[in-house]
């Protein structure tokens, strides 16, 4: 049997209440079918209003095609009981709220549970508890790690990400979705205040818990580590979808990889980022009509397969789905990385001086020779490159901008004209060239300062000169030997820093030229690095930090890129 078309009418109760084993209650809203039930189940959670009309369109989707679908309020969000507190009580919540919902006459006993971001997070925390009536999940576009892959990724704050979520988790303005909420508390005003912790008084006049408990842990404890996810305790079918372009590509793959064997599980990873609407179209870049996707068709699918027992065919494809871009098509695979890849060292070289792009930086794969001279440049906080496109989930509105800064493949071209970036570019491809798989960037540098960043782009520069990055990398020197401690720098002594960055699917043209940016700074997906080595939180201090970036025989700084053989 195929998938479940639309085929029935649907109702609403609205307000249901969801006790929890404390004698709070949450608030839940049920699309039903009308007819006879009971019904396979659905079951969300949410930190945002539940009304929300994209809400509402996914119950009916659900309710339509035969089955019960619910969405509940997390713990102290809008019409639920208690107190909000991110990450902490939201998987046993999700266990009592599911012992609620199998014990009602509309529900047939077997569920599923879906979400996207913070309904990603409590699917993942609700599954070390095993409920018994559980079949298959869905978490979507999430992180694994709640330290290095969402608020401090490489040691640095993810300061946009970070403050959007800590004010929009506790009011009801739409900070994220709302255009006029994010220039009110997301603005160049707000977010370069110092310090550091005094953001959520600037921006909505009072103290947020949250906020201030992450900058209190700005190393890898074991705060953060209670809070990990456990995909080695899941026993049931895993769904993840992800872009290429969110914040959490990375998270997605290294989920599949610790999953593997252990449960049927399915990636779909596509040239997207945060947002459930996927177009061919992100950050003004045409990825052509394959990109575009419907992914509550591939969720009706998981379910029927998994609630329903219909054979979609599901188990019949290769586990992964990804968009290679560039040749703006599927590719269907079983492992990750790919079998054949090729990790292909591509260094760094110039004559010292690749200082912008009229400077003479050079990518190519041959090692560098023993004289290379290094190249310089001065960071200063004060005057930070700013983020255009790339790795992001979260859109914000900065007052003084332009464009509001959005994720995805945006032309790097305003920033690599800055002295404080440096360029280099290989010459154009002789032949096609495909890089599908995690990158890392090792660099070999020294800085006049205690501490600092260093930040790392690859991009496919067009033939006709736009340079669109494909994906990128921070690290935070204090952390460049281990995220669970702080050994700051000695200056102008050279250290290796190791940056992981997000893993992406390219496939580079005939023609076309990879270039890797490194500057110091991305703001402000990243807080500034102040250069001082002071605390992060209280911090208020700014140097300029001299950075020299080596490039020889005995450091010979480079990207490894996964290349897949043709």
């Amino acid at each position: 049997m195929t998938s479940s078309g639309a085929a029935y009418d649907v109702r609403l109760l609205h307000d249901q209440r969801a006790t929890l084993r404390d004698g709070l209650s949450l608030s839940a809203d049920v699309y039903l079918p009308l007819a006879r039930g009971p019904f396979p189940t659905i079951v969300q959670w949410t930190p945002y209003e539940s009304t929300r009309d994209r809400f509402i369109a996914w119950g009916v989707f659900y309710a339509e095609r035969g089955y019960a679908a619910v969405v509940l309020d997390v713990r102290g969000r809008y019409e639920s009981d208690g107190e909000f507190t991110a990450y902490r009580r939201d998987g046993e919540d999700a266990f009592d709220s599911l012992d609620w919902v199998a014990s009602r006459e509309w529900c047939n006993g077997r569920i599923g549970t879906w979400g996207r971001s913070y309904g990603a997070i409590v699917q993942w925390q609700l599954a070390p508890h095993r409920h018994p009536a559980v079949a298959c999940m869905a978490p979507h576009v999430i992180m694994d790690d709640y330290f290095a892959d969402c608020h401090y990724v490489g040691g640095a704050f993810q300061l946009a990400l970070s403050l959007g979520a800590a004010l929009i988790w506790s009011t009801s303005i739409g900070v994220v979705t709302g255009e006029n909420a994010g220039r009110l508390m997301l603005n160049d005003r707000v977010l370069r205040h110092l310090p550091l912790l005094e953001l959520d008084e600037q921006a909505i006049g009072r103290r947020v818990a949250c906020w201030r408990e992450w900058l209190a842990h700005s190393v890898d404890d074991g705060f953060w580590r209670s809070l990990r996810h456990r995909p080695e305790d899941v026993t049931v079918p895993v769904f993840q979808q992800c872009g290429w372009y969110d914040a959490y590509p990375g998270a997605t793959m290294r989920t599949f990889q610790a999953l593997a064997g252990r449960v049927p599980q399915k990636v779909l990873m596509g040239p997207w980022s945060h947002e459930e609407e996927f177009t061919r179209v992100i950050g003004g870049h045409d990825f052509g009509p394959e990109a575009s996707r419907v992914i509550r068709e591939d969720d009706l699918r998981w379910y029927d397969q998994w609630l329903k027992e219909l054979d979609t065919g599901i188990l019949d494809e290769p586990p992964l789905s990804l968009f290679v871009m560039g040749a703006n098509r599927w590719r269907h695979e079983s492992e990750w990385p790919l079998p054949g890849t090729e990790l292909t060292p591509w260094y760094l070289h110039s004559g010292g001086r690749a200082n912008s792009l009229a400077g003479d930086g050079v990518l190519s794969p041959e090692p560098p020779g023993a004289g290379e001279p290094a190249d310089t440049y001065d960071y200063d906080p004060a005057r930070p490159v700013p983020t255009i496109g790339g790795n992001n989930s979260i859109l914000t509105m900065m007052q003084n901008a332009v464009e509001p800064i959005v994720p995805g493949p945006a032309d790097q071209r305003p920033l690599e004209r800055r002295d404080d970036v440096l360029c280099y570019t290989s010459a154009p491809l002789e032949r096609d060239l495909e890089v599908t798989g995690p990158v890392e960037a090792v660099l070999y540098a020294a800085s006049s300062a205690r501490d600092t960043d260093f930040t790392v782009r690859l991009s496919d520069v067009q033939p006709d000169g736009r340079s669109l990055v494909l994906c990128e990398g921070i690290v935070r020197a204090r952390h460049r030997t281990g995220l669970d401690r702080v050994e700051l720098l000695e200056p102008g002594e050279v250290a290796e820093y190791r940056i992981r960055m997000y893993p992406t699917s390219n496939l580079f043209r005939r023609g076309h030229r990879l270039r890797v940016d490194v500057s110091s700074s991305s703001f402000p997906r990243f807080s500034r690095n102040l250069n001082t080595g002071e605390d992060i939180a209280t911090g208020t201090r700014m140097e300029i930090a001299r950075q020299t970036v080596l490039h020889t025989d005995a450091y010979p700084s480079h990207v490894l890129l996964p290349i897949v053989p043709s």
